[in-house]
């Protein structure tokens, strides 16, 4: 502390009260530059309006009779355009303000108490006044008109400061603060814990009040350190040893002009004397450089002030204090966005030290200005002058800064004014249930200020927040009048809607690109605008303009993705993709959907969603968590599934239940879980009327793929009959394969005539002629004809008929699926060898892992157990691939293993897991029943065969068997009930022949009852 030679000499309570404030004073000057740079985007934040643009992506999909099917989806696309949010007061600023305020205070009356008699009353008046500007007795705990609050205050403070001052004048100052501070915080415990408003809107209450008192403060701070910055400039120019190293007179008249010439031009151009584009040093810049040379000039002019004040133990606190409240309060204007209050500090500064510099310079001109031309260290006695008395500088400021003010209309007032009318409105618009009386106050402060743009944007959020669309579109674009900017433009633009008002929406944006061409913001969402119409060129080059001006290059390149991918642009949509890497939610999602889109998976992303934070979905996490769970790569994982029946639990997903719902149904199936997957398609068609052919169409695709065919005809039929224009072909498919061409073709010529898209009129063209095609006409027909004829006439046909026609298949993508009808019939009639050759000429260990595959693979399952090959079969059967369609064909044939070997426990494992994962397979059910049965588990057979034929209630067997597991159970009504639908699936004599079996039974099983 060498450079402060008093420090030694002070008390250590002092030192540690000059310490404290001298870092609360550094602390408020950090709260202003975190306000000055984030404080606007804290009260009005820029925001991200997520869109969804649902795209068409395939799941599941199969060829059935070689006509391409799947299941249609949403891959949901996320662009954002930017707005400005919902006004955001930080209360949080108001309680730190509330906290320094109640320590400055607590120092302020303990310092003014050391004072000599007249500064201390002149102190008192202050610290009264200044007690008197918070309003206390508007909070309501006692009478609103009195001023209890205020006389209890005033009393407590002022008698315990007079009783220092005149009768214990021997308490420290460290001691004195510790009272105050005790009493405020007993006063501020008091006025927290009785005021009918909660605590932080109380603190609020004190703050948004006390601002106008602090204001005066800092104002007569800001005249103390007004001419600092010439005492500065004085001691640059003469402050060296060396003469020869020191300026003269002319250096300090220009560097003087210099700076004073900078204060007038920021004076004229606030005042609107002239318009330049000049920027200079800024006010607040000036501002802080006076401070700090205005600490070292309050030692240098101690001359002046020493009768009244000693430096280290006086002014050196008072200034300490004053520069807290200065700075406390030019931080907290910034945090709320309060920008009258900010311009009438800048003015301030620019009047002050524009009027009193001039004034000094004057003072140091007649005083000194010989002994400057002489290069001698004026600075050093620039307090003791020898023409012109001191006081001369306060003097002609005085009459400068009245002047200054008349010129500019009392701008600084005006302005304060109107900043306080805006710290009122936020008041009020806290603690008022209908704010009338804050809209009261920002209209006077719209009213007050031409440039207040503060007023008028908390007008306008009010105006949103009531749905007032007429009365915010108006403020805003008064608010263009008056003064500009990009985040007004955006919220003017997002008021239109871009189909009604799209005109208008565009000239809008247009005109704030006009101004500000480089805002990304506006550039970005013109360039949407844009994507919504034909202008599809135009859409590209606002992006492109958007993503080379954006700090935030993320959200434009995930524009781009949404824009290229809607616009069917599928190649440069996969490049951008690839070429757009991070972690950004929306730019991942966008990827997510053009690779589901495209049939791929996206290897750069994650494999699963990471888990939510919370489970209330909003529009991009919800796109990004149905892409992810869509996409076919992805692992079954059962924490998927919880995942999605605990966001369905949530209420305020209820917009998304049934996209939710029908993740859950395809995480169900990829589960091995097909039963409950498909009573959720059911719930949803049931429940969403408007959408249940979609959802009847993919269980008939389901179905179709495990070879329902019967069903899978019902389903489409369904949804067919409800609307849903897909339905059509496949159920002409599903007919065909049941056996019935004539109608398939017939609803296959439906399907063509009914759609406008080439692909499914080729496909239900091709489909109608194989079902109407002789064996002649198979014969010369192409081989994308002939594979269907074989698959669906391969049980019917004479052998050699088949083998010829498959012969003359030479399209090596074809020859596989021709090859498998073929193959079945071979092992029908138990022909292994052929079986066995056809299987391997067909699909070596090469051969993709596909449908044909799975199905290749589940036939030569079969032949090694027909074939007695039961060693081989246990050896490589872990080792073959089956597709969700085979789902059974593992467990089947490892539980018939495990009987073979007499293993009843691995059985029952591999039976039980049969049952789980495919409970349509009519020869795993039946066997699975067979197996319970023998080991006198009868109700255990009898559920699975319940479940098993509603699942599968065309099959036959499965219908006579749980029949006869009803009779044995003593279940007759049930038995009665399931005969009914029998008669439609059998002949009349097989029909009647098993009716007698029943009989029979249910006599039987009554005899022994009795």
């Amino acid at each position: 502390m060498s450079i402060f030679p008093f420090w030694s000499q002070l008390e250590p309570g002092r030192r540690f009260l000059y310490l404290l404030f001298a870092f609360l004073t550094l602390f408020a000057l950090g709260f202003g530059i975190y306000g000055y740079f984030w404080g606007t985007e804290t009260v009005f934040p820029t925001v991200k309006i997520a869109d969804l643009y649902p795209a068409e992506a395939a799941l599941f999909t199969s060829e059935p009779l070689l006509t391409p099917l799947h299941v249609k989806v949403n891959a949901y696309l996320v662009s954002e355009q930017y707005g400005v949010g919902n006004m955001q007061l930080p209360l949080w600023g108001s309680g730190v303000y509330f906290g320094v305020l109640a320590l400055a205070m607590a120092f302020f009356w303990a310092l003014i108490s050391t004072f000599k008699r007249i500064p201390y009353f002149i102190g008192v008046t202050l610290g009264m006044l200044w007690l008197a500007t918070l309003n206390l007795d508007l909070l309501g705990i006692f009478a609103e008109t009195g001023r209890t609050l205020l006389f209890i205050g005033l009393a407590v403070l002022g008698i315990t400061s007079y009783l220092f001052q005149a009768f214990w004048p021997r308490f420290s100052l460290f001691k004195r603060f510790g009272v105050f501070a005790l009493l405020i915080l007993a006063l501020g415990s008091a006025l927290l814990y009785f005021s009918p408003l909660p605590a932080p809107l109380t603190m609020y209450h004190v703050v948004q009040y006390g601002t106008l008192g602090s204001f005066i403060a800092s104002f007569l701070f800001i005249i103390l350190v007004a001419y600092e910055n010439l005492h500065g400039l004085l001691w640059f120019n003469t402050q060296a040893q060396q003469p020869q190293r020191r300026f003269g007179l002319l250096q300090f008249v220009v560097i003087s002009f210099l700076y004073l010439g900078n204060l007038l031009l920021l004076f004229l151009n606030q005042t609107g004397t002239i318009s330049l584009d000049f920027a200079g040093i800024d006010a607040l810049l000036v501002f802080l450089v006076s401070v700090v040379t205005g600490f070292w000039g309050l030692k240098q002019r101690q001359p002046q002030y020493g009768r009244f004040f000693r430096f280290d133990t006086e002014m050196l606190p008072l200034y300490l204090v004053l520069a807290l409240l200065t700075f406390l309060n030019l931080g907290y204007a910034f945090l709320m966005a309060n920008d009258p209050m900010v311009q009438a500090y800048r003015g301030a500064i620019v009047i002050t030290h524009l009027a009193y510099g001039a004034s000094f310079f004057i003072y140091l001109l007649v005083n000194f200005g010989p002994l400057i031309k002489q290069k001698l260290r004026v600075y050093k006695v620039v307090y003791d002058p020898r023409r012109l008395p001191y006081f001369m500088v306060y003097v002609g400021g005085t009459i400068i800064l009245m002047l200054l003010l008349s010129v500019s209309n009392f701008s600084v007032y005006v302005l304060s004014q109107a900043g306080r009318y805006n710290y009122l409105g936020d008041l009020y618009l806290q603690t008022e249930d209908k704010p009338l009386l804050a809209e009261q106050y920002y209209l006077e402060g719209q009213a007050a200020a031409f440039s207040n743009q503060r007023s008028s944007l908390s007008l306008t959020d009010m105006y949103h927040r009531a749905n007032l669309r007429t009365q915010e579109m108006f403020h805003l674009r008064e608010l263009l009048a008056r003064k500009s900017s990009p985040d007004v433009y955006l919220r003017l633009a997002n008021l239109f809607t871009p189909g009604s008002d799209l005109f208008e929406h565009l000239n809008v944006l247009q005109e704030g690109i006009k101004k500000y061409p480089d805002d990304a913001p506006l550039l970005n969402n013109l360039g949407l605008l844009y994507s919504t119409t034909t202008f599809k060129d135009s859409a590209a080059y606002y992006l492109d303009a958007a993503l080379l001006h954006s700090n935030e290059p993320e959200v434009i390149q995930a524009n781009q993705l949404a824009f290229l991918a809607r616009h069917s642009f599928t190649q440069q949509a996969q490049e951008f993709a690839v070429k757009y890497q991070g972690e950004y939610g929306p730019l991942q999602t966008n990827r997510w959907a053009i690779a589901l889109m495209n049939g791929a998976a996206d290897s750069a992303a994650h494999s699963l969603i990471a888990p939510l934070p919370d489970s209330v979905l909003t529009t991009q996490t919800f796109a990004h968590f149905n892409n992810v769970h869509l996409q076919r790569s992805s692992r079954p994982d059962s924490a998927a599934l919880l995942q999605v029946e605990k966001l369905l639990r949530q209420e305020q997903n209820e917009v998304f239940a049934q996209d939710l719902t029908l993740v859950k149904a395809f995480e169900l199936k990829r589960l091995g879980q097909p039963t409950f997957a498909k009573e959720a398609l059911e719930h949803l068609a049931v429940n969403n009327p408007k959408t249940a052919g979609y959802y009847y169409d993919i269980l008939g695709q389901w179905m179709l793929q495990n070879k329902l065919h019967s069903a899978a005809a019902n389903y489409f039929a369904r949804a067919a009959d409800l609307g849903y224009q897909d339905a059509k072909l496949h159920s002409a498919v599903a007919l065909a394969l049941t056996g019935k061409p004539s109608e398939a073709a017939q609803i296959a010529l439906e399907a063509a005539n009914a759609t406008a898209k080439p692909s499914v009129r080729k496909a239900a063209t091709r489909l109608a002629m194989v079902t109407q095609m002789s064996t002649s006409q198979a014969a010369e027909a192409p081989d994308s004809l002939k594979v269907p004829f074989i698959q669906l006439r391969s049980a019917s046909l004479p052998l050699e008929e088949l083998e010829q026609i498959a012969s003359q298949i030479t399209t090596p993508h074809l020859a596989p699926a021709a090859a498998l009808p073929l193959v079945k019939r071979y092992l029908a009639e138990n022909d292994f060898a052929k079986a066995g050759q056809l299987l391997q000429n067909h699909f070596p260990a090469s051969f993709p892992k596909n449908s044909l595959k799975s199905e290749a693979n589940a036939l030569v399952a079969e032949l090694w157990w027909k074939s007695q090959q039961f060693q081989r079969l246990e050896k490589e059967l872990p080792t073959l691939y089956f597709g969700p369609q085979e789902a059974a064909t593992q467990p089947y044939y490892l539980a018939l293993l495990a009987q073979r070997n007499k293993k009843p426990q691995a059985a029952t494992h591999h039976f039980n897991q049969l049952t789980k994962v495919a409970p349509w397979s009519e020869i795993g059910q039946l066997a699975a029943a067979t197996f319970f049965i023998n080991q006198g588990k009868d109700l255990r057979a009898y559920d699975l065969l319940l479940e098993a034929m509603e699942y599968n209630p065309a099959s036959v067997a499965l219908r006579k068997a749980y029949i006869r597991m009803a009779i044995r159970q003593g279940f007759e009504k049930y038995a009665r009930q399931a005969m009914e639908p029998l008669a439609p699936l059998v002949s009349p004599a097989e029909y009647l022949s098993f009716k007698n079996e029943i009989d029979t039974l249910q006599q039987q099983a009554a005899s022994q009852a009795w």
